[in-house]
């Protein structure tokens, strides 16, 4: 069977060689001669001439020609077909076509719209399970607990705190009625179970819950898992038709750099977050709301890969709140000298409402790290020292030798200020309540079962000592200055 234009003719044939026929056979009504590339059956052979006879007349009917430009429209047509097809067919979870087509604004806004929808689908069935809800109220015990942020389980900023206020009190009542409606979904009957299913969706979209408080939940109905999918499916479209724009964005914050590639991955972190809190009611395009997002992500990514220690997001932002607040100081007229002495600490405390020991640790941030095993200070002209800098750094653990040549030189003295005042008694309780003779201070209880007296007894000696003490210390500065 050969096909002739849009014909297709069925009948014996004839293998041609040369001119001359290697097979004759009387053609039945009229013989076609075409050319084919494919084998011939019983031959092996192919690029021949093939004579076709039909069995029966046919009327042939051969496309019109067409110009170059109507070919290349046609070559066009059936290719997007061909990717309609392979699109039609793909699995349903997370296969798409590689190449991602911009959504105009109207397809953004219904395909935000259905990832709502589905996500409030997704999370309303998945209520019906009690292991969903018992999870839900194990995550707020452990907000209650203070294990967990308020924003890590709401959907809400550490800044906006008017939300805070009004979520808050909802989430500590809220702990008892789910509980109680968890055992009514368990044991009570189909109605019992339909009312109490309407009471605790309620109850948890007033709370505001993040998305990834459902998705780590142990849901196992169908219906449940399906909507899941298809939410998850659609996300992914909405990621793949605005890829771009992580580019875009990744480009203009990094350029062509080394770490231009990395910053991409942060980048699409971000998109996913703006994928999952997009609102499809309000008037602004997807890339409007996705960009900060993004940005916010790479920033991140970029604080976090620049210093050798990680300093928390929300650190980052208060340290930003304070550079921002001394910038503005500085335009007012005031000079910092930048040793951060306590009067510009209070002031920049004062302006940014903050305490003056979380500024002092702002600067502590700021400085920069180094290498214990880096090379230390010069020790003369033109000479680098040997020594490292881990060698230049004292030893909290034991006191300097100037301080405790100090402090010897100052027990001494109170000794033989003890040995003209005191009496016997005196000295003994003296030195055994503040450690002159082993090192280690007694309490009061000690100190009497050690001598023999009551803890009040022991009190007022010391009382008398001190006094002694203060009156001979007194003349000594006296005598002295």
């Amino acid at each position: 069977m050969l096909e002739s234009g849009n014909q297709s003719l069925t009948g014996s044939y004839r293998h041609h060689q040369s001119e001359v026929l290697s097979h004759q056979w009387a053609p039945a009504e009229f013989a076609l001669p075409v050319f084919d590339s494919r084998r011939i059956p019983g031959t092996g052979k192919g690029m021949g001439q093939v004579t076709l006879v039909a069995n029966e007349r046919i009327e042939l009917r051969f496309p019109p020609a067409q110009s170059k430009k109507s070919k290349r429209l046609a070559e066009k047509s059936k290719r997007r077909q061909r990717r309609q097809r392979r699109s039609t067919t793909c699995s349903t979870e997370f296969e798409f076509e590689t190449e991602s087509r911009l959504l105009n604004r109207n397809e953004e806004r219904q395909l935000a719209t259905q990832i709502f929808r589905y996500r409030q689908a997704f999370q309303r069935l998945a209520l019906k399970e009690a292991e969903v809800l018992n999870h839900l109220i194990g995550l707020i015990r452990q907000w209650k607990s203070g294990h967990m942020r308020v924003d890590s389980i709401c959907n809400m900023g550490l800044s906006e705190s008017q939300k805070r206020k009004k979520v808050e009190p909802k989430l500590r009542a809220s702990i008892r009625k789910l509980k109680k409606l968890s055992t009514q979904l368990q044991t009570g009957s189909s109605e019992i179970k339909r009312r109490s299913h309407r009471e605790i969706i309620e109850i948890v979209e007033s709370l505001m819950l993040r998305p990834k408080c459902f998705e780590s939940a142990p849901f196992q109905g169908e219906l449940a898992e399906e909507m899941f999918r298809e939410y998850q499916m659609l996300c992914q479209k909405m990621m793949l038709a605005n890829g771009r724009l992580v580019i875009q964005v990744a480009r203009k914050l990094c350029g062509n750099s080394q770490i231009l590639s990395d910053m991409i991955q942060e980048g699409y972190c971000g998109l996913i977050q703006a994928v999952t809190k997009f609102d499809h009611q309000c008037n602004v395009r997807f890339s409007t709301y996705a960009t900060p997002w993004i940005k916010q992500a790479i920033f991140g990514a970029i604080s976090n890969f620049q210093r050798s220690i990680r300093v928390p997001e929300n650190f980052r932002a208060s340290h930003r709140k304070v550079a921002k607040k001394i910038e503005e100081i500085r335009n007012q007229g005031f000079e910092f000298t930048g040793r951060n002495s306590g009067v510009e600490i209070s002031l920049i405390a004062d302006h940014v409402k903050m305490s003056v020991k979380d500024v002092e640790r702002h600067f502590q941030v700021q400085r920069d790290t180094c290498s214990l095993d880096a090379p230390g200070s010069r020790s003369g002209v033109g000479e680098a020292s040997e020594s490292s800098v881990v060698s230049a750094i004292a030893d909290q653990a034991n006191p300097a030798p100037d301080s405790l040549a100090i402090e010897k030189e100052r027990v001494q003295r109170i000794r033989k200020m003890m040995a003209q005042s005191l009496t016997s008694r005196e000295r003994e309780v003296i030195s055994l309540r503040f450690g002159f003779r082993d090192g280690s201070a007694k309490s009061f209880s000690e100190v009497g079962r050690e001598m023999g007296l009551t803890r009040q007894r022991v009190c007022q000696v010391e009382k008398q000592a001190l006094a002694k003490l203060e009156q001979v210390t007194e003349k000594w500065v006296a005598i002295t200055s």
